[in-house]
């Protein structure tokens, strides 16, 4: 599959334009959007300019057998649903059937690599594909903590029994709707203007829950919940006449009525949104942009709201807990404690060649109102090793500045470029912080609207983005922001006439001018409109369903993306060339742990910590100087050279300071699993320890490093 999505992978957008065109629904709004979109760039409506979608495949061993081999499946995918859903006895009673199922499935995976290795080696690749490779995120490390603490709770066994129940809608007999409309229809007749008060009515918190204020001018709701009769009838005056009281955000403050705005959809302006609790919405929740009613008034119950805030924190475990339980527990032998976790991972599950896995690689850090979010922090090193690693800074970032600087000849002749290198947080000259300043949001916020633009987005999803920032925004005031900032970073088109000849003959390209990344986002797509992308430092091609010659000038963001995401990962491919080097060089007792994305850890003897720390500086300046050469400069700024600080720890965590104190784990690490805190080592610090030279590791005679952990 990895080979197969590096050669003629497909981005999300082209996989559900292909799926949409093999199940003929040409009525989907996607497909009708793009292909508008594609006929009003080309000013015609040809339809072999389409022809990619029928040269493109999905992934599945079926489709990639039938593109690569051009020829019908040997499979009969009906057997499979007996080792999916029959029994042991089915099996046996269609032994012949289903080994030949098995046998026929090898047949056609090794038909398919046959066809595809020569297809792969023909895009020039990076040759890395050794040992270091294969081992990538392949050799995670677990101890006994990950299954029991130190000191049980007996609160767990509780705990785990609520996060495992799930929500079962019962179907209701004739019977039982019919005493349910009586016993409703009776409470009703009996109400008539006073709330309902009986030993077995629901908590008011219940209630409170749907009715969800907005603090600005969005606001949740049905446009048949109130003002109709029907809905009237079920409400009791003191109820109706409370919500009033409680609600804010009026039209006028002289008329006791609330104004009643619809929350913004994710997927666009406009489209309805089935509930204001599904995740799009948490995080206004989290801010307290949205809340439940009771907040307003002083002195009230404010379970309700507690619930929504509780709903957030369960969200991570939500979402993780199956993969987790869906990990195969292989007990470990007899007289031994220790074990490792053997993640599936796609060594290039995206076109950008990044490796793709559904837990360790997507897992967020510990966070304090995550629940479960310690999850990876569990993970430890046996006795007598620990995890060394390290995050490149701003690494797509630095890429990109570094790309654009090509252009001018030096590092941080751009103003693009001299941010990177040179911006400061505490000044307020960092990149993220003037765009903050520039459109007044948060520096967080403006973090996000610099990656998205730097992935290629363009005006309207910048004004998507504002909207979703600040609840509160107008569509004309988020369309000035985002007009705003673009014309300050992005700049504004220019015709350019490309060619020689006379100027009616010549070929029209835009550039972009008169802005702070102008110069960055020229080169950037001068490389993405070439006729074969390639990556400017180790020359990896760009998959074919995305080539200019066969797409023209669609997915052009797409393209940008690639050309920085998978630079990124040729930056993570040198990173581990270099270290595998180092390692076998001075015979360091280590090894490639895990690597996630733009971060490292490596599995090492205790003894040698400090050798690897070192070990990492090199590498990452060595990675750095060879990205400036290949693009053309000869030197390199001492504050991107090395890694701000190199972690040692004894378990897997972003911060080794990190006592990773969550809902699900109050004490943090230190008192519930015994994990002490972790070190992390600036290069000036890595020098004083080591010398500032790499030694052979003598395992015999080399004591154990003190203070390391």
């Amino acid at each position: 599959m990895s080979l197969h999505i590096c050669v003629s992978g497909l981005t999300s957008t082209q996989r559900n334009l292909k799926l949409a065109s093999d199940k003929h629904l040409y009525n989907n709004k996607l497909w009708k959007d793009f292909v508008a979109e594609h006929n009003a760039k080309r000013g015609s409506n040809d339809p072999e300019s389409l022809d990619w979608i029928k040269d493109a495949s999905l992934n599945s061993l079926l489709d990639v057998f039938k593109f690569y081999c051009q020829k019908e499946p040997y499979q009969n995918k009906e057997l499979r649903a007996v080792f999916e859903k029959g029994s042991r006895g089915d099996v046996i009673d269609n032994f012949q059937a289903l080994a030949t199922y098995c046998a026929n499935d090898v047949k056609m995976t090794f038909e398919t690599f046959r066809n595809l290795w020569k297809l792969y080696q023909e895009r020039e690749y990076l040759k890395y594909w050794t040992k270091e490779m294969e081992e990538r995120l392949c050799g995670v490390n677990s101890r006994r903590a990950f299954e029991t603490r130190a000191n049980p709770d007996a609160r767990d066994d509780l705990l785990l029994d609520e996060l495992r129940r799930s929500v079962e809608v019962m179907p209701l007999d004739l019977d039982t709707v019919n005493h349910l409309v009586s016993s409703l229809k009776k409470i009703s007749d009996n109400d008539r203007g006073e709330q309902v008060k009986s030993k077995n009515s629901l908590p008011p918190v219940y209630e409170n829950l749907g009715e969800l204020q907005a603090k600005g001018a969005l606001f949740w709701g049905n446009k048949d919940r109130y003002e109709t009769d029907h809905s009237v009838k079920w409400i009791s005056a003191s109820r109706r006449k409370k919500l009033r009281r409680s609600a804010t955000d009026t039209i006028n403050p002289e008329i006791p009525t609330c104004w009643f705005c619809p929350l913004p959809n994710e997927a666009g302006t406009g489209l309805p949104v089935g509930s204001p609790l599904s995740k799009p919405f948490q995080v206004h929740i989290a801010s307290g942009r949205l809340y439940s009613s009771p907040t307003a008034g002083g002195g009230e119950d404010h379970s309700a709201d507690q619930i929504l805030r509780d709903r957030i924190r369960a969200s991570f475990w939500q979402s993780y807990s199956k993969r987790v339980i869906a990990l195969r527990n292989g007990k470990v032998p007899f007289g031994r404690r220790y074990g490792a976790i053997l993640p599936q991972v796609i060594a290039a599950g995206t076109i950008s060649r990044r490796a793709v896995e559904p837990l360790w690689l997507t897992a967020s850090n510990a966070e304090r109102e995550r629940l479960g979010s310690e999850i990876k922090a569990l993970v430890q090193a046996p006795p007598g090793f620990c995890l060394v690693g390290a995050d490149v800074d701003s690494q797509e970032m630095w890429i990109a500045s570094l790309i654009g600087d090509s252009v001018v000849g030096f590092q941080g002749g751009t103003p693009y470029g001299w941010m990177t290198l040179e911006g400061s947080k505490a000044k307020g000259t960092d990149l993220h912080t003037k765009t903050a300043n520039l459109i007044g949001i948060k520096r967080n916020e403006a973090k996000i609207l610099n990656y998205a633009r730097l992935y290629g987005s363009g005006l309207e999803f910048t004004k998507h983005l504002l909207s979703k920032f600040q609840s509160n925004l107008r569509p004309e005031e988020a369309s000035l922001k985002a007009e705003k900032l673009m014309r300050a970073t992005k700049g504004h088109r220019v015709p350019v006439h490309m060619g020689k000849g006379c100027k009616e003959e010549a070929e029209t390209r835009y550039i972009w001018k008169d802005g702070t990344e102008s110069c960055v986002f020229n080169a950037l797509e001068a490389i993405a409109r070439s006729p074969e992308p390639r990556t400017p430092v180790l020359g990896a091609q760009i998959t074919k369903t995305l080539t200019p010659t066969v797409v023209k000038d669609d997915f052009l963001p797409s393209r940008i993306n690639w050309v920085v995401q998978s630079s990124a990962v040729d930056y993570l491919h040198c990173l581990l060339v270099f270290m595998a080097w180092l390692i076998k060089k001075y015979s360091l007792r280590a090894r490639l742990c895990i690597s996630i994305h733009d971060e490292v850890r490596y599995l090492c003897d205790q003894r040698c910590a400090d050798q690897m720390a070192l070990a990492l500086q090199i590498s990452n300046l060595l990675t750095r100087a060879l990205f400036a050469f290949q693009l053309g400069m000869h030197d390199l700024p001492e504050s991107v050279a090395y890694f701000s600080s190199v972690e040692v720890d004894t378990c897997l965590r972003k911060d080794p300071s990190n006592d990773c104190k969550t809902p699900s784990n109050p004490d943090g690490l230190e008192i519930t699993y015994n994990i002490p805190k972790g070190r992390s080592f600036t290069i000036t610090e890595i020098i004083e320890r080591t010398g500032g030279a790499m030694e052979p590791f003598d395992s015999e005679a080399r004591e154990p490093a003190t203070n390391v952990i």
